[in-house]
């Protein structure tokens, strides 16, 4: 019905809570057999519009404040049981907020008590077995289980995600570290050998050894150039991991992010322009999905069609209208330079799709 675990600071009920009201219309079902007064119909529907509102505001507290709606939906079935045994309805809803919002021994606790109560006001009002004390039992019962086993899965997805974050962060300290050790490796000769060879050269001019110096200066001058060329070659392993990896790595992210992704075609080999504009434009696409859908699914697909390299991307999120903003427009320019082009559209979810030249297609090993 619901996303509510205790340990977050606000509600992360799902948008679509409300929809699980339908089955809350059990409740008018007993007006089909039983004689009901005008004021008994409109204390029914009185009650009824209570609860919604009860429920509504459950959807919108954190954990600790929840026990508030609880409270009042269990209070409002015990006073409208009297008039109607669709009050049993009401204790579905409860069995589930208590089962997502509470851990065991609470759940457990308050379950027992309910279910006291419903045994007691069943033969209280002297209700048949089907019509009150069955249905709200059952409700109470397995719509509880199905609330608790929901709690514990999305624990157990939240506890992943940080653990992912964690693998993340690590991962970052050991990059940093590996480039700190690189560098070190190689400027760290490299600075020595220069400052020995201008001390050196230094000291030979003062001794106007002009032929020595000649020969320290063009070794010094030899070591740089070797050096910029060693440094050049290093950073430009540290750029990106090419069209591919980058994907891939993007996929990881909207995955530990919740959202099922699904990568269609084969990945081209571009000119490194067109690849390193590509992957800046799918990288500020994924942002933007991490970012503003409320989708779960997101589709990545590579296609050529006529002269034209196609990649759409496409999410599932609820969006009414597109307003573009400078990362969009900086996409834009960075494909209109590649004589590319970027078109969007609204239609249950964002769909984007990017457009390049053929000719920027690099063969197989060239």
């Amino acid at each position: 019905m619901a996303n509510h675990p205790e340990h977050c600071a606000g509600s992360i009920y799902s948008a679509k809570s409300w929809v699980w009201l339908v089955f809350s219309l059990w409740y008018f079902f007993p007006v089909y057999y039983m004689p009901m007064t005008p004021f008994g119909k409109t204390l029914l529907v009185g009650a009824y519009l209570l609860f919604v509102s009860l429920y509504l505001w459950a959807i919108t507290l954190n954990a600790q404040q929840v026990w508030k709606p609880i409270l009042g939906i269990s209070l409002l079935a015990l006073a409208i049981t009297p008039y109607t045994p669709g009050s049993g309805t009401f204790f579905s809803y409860v069995g589930f907020l208590v089962g997502f919002s509470y851990r065991t021994k609470i759940w457990l606790a308050v379950t027992a008590f309910l279910t006291f109560m419903i045994i007691g006001m069943h033969f209280y009002f002297k209700y048949p077995l089907p019509y009150f004390a069955f249905p709200a039992l059952s409700g109470l019962i397995t719509i509880g289980i199905i609330g608790y086993v929901e709690k514990l899965r999305l624990e157990a997805r939240i506890s992943q995600q940080k653990s992912y974050q964690e693998i993340e962060q690590l991962a970052v300290i050991a990059e940093r570290e590996r480039i700190a050790r690189d560098l070190h490796d190689i400027l760290g000769h490299t600075l020595s050998s220069i400052a020995l060879k201008a001390e050196l050269a230094e000291k030979l001019l003062s001794q106007e050894k002009h032929e020595q110096v000649q020969q320290h200066l063009s070794e010094l001058h030899q070591i740089a150039r070797n050096s910029l060329s060693l440094v050049r070659q290093t950073v430009s392993g540290y750029k990106h991991r090419g069209l591919s990896g980058e994907v891939m790595e993007l996929c990881e992210k909207l995955r530990q992010k919740g959202f099922l992704v699904d990568l269609q075609g084969d990945i081209p080999q571009l000119t490194p322009r067109a690849e390193t504009a590509l992957i800046l434009a799918l990288t500020e696409l994924t942002t933007n999905v991490l970012r503003h859908s409320n989708g779960n699914h997101c589709q990545i697909e590579f296609s050529q069609q006529g002269d034209k390299i196609l990649v759409s991307m496409r999410d599932n999120g609820e969006v009414k209208t597109l307003v573009p903003g400078n990362g969009l427009q900086g996409i834009q320019e960075r494909l209109y330079a590649l004589m590319g082009d970027l078109q969007s559209s609204v239609n249950k979810g964002c769909e984007f799709i990017i457009s390049l030249p053929r000719n920027e297609l690099q063969q197989q090993g060239s």
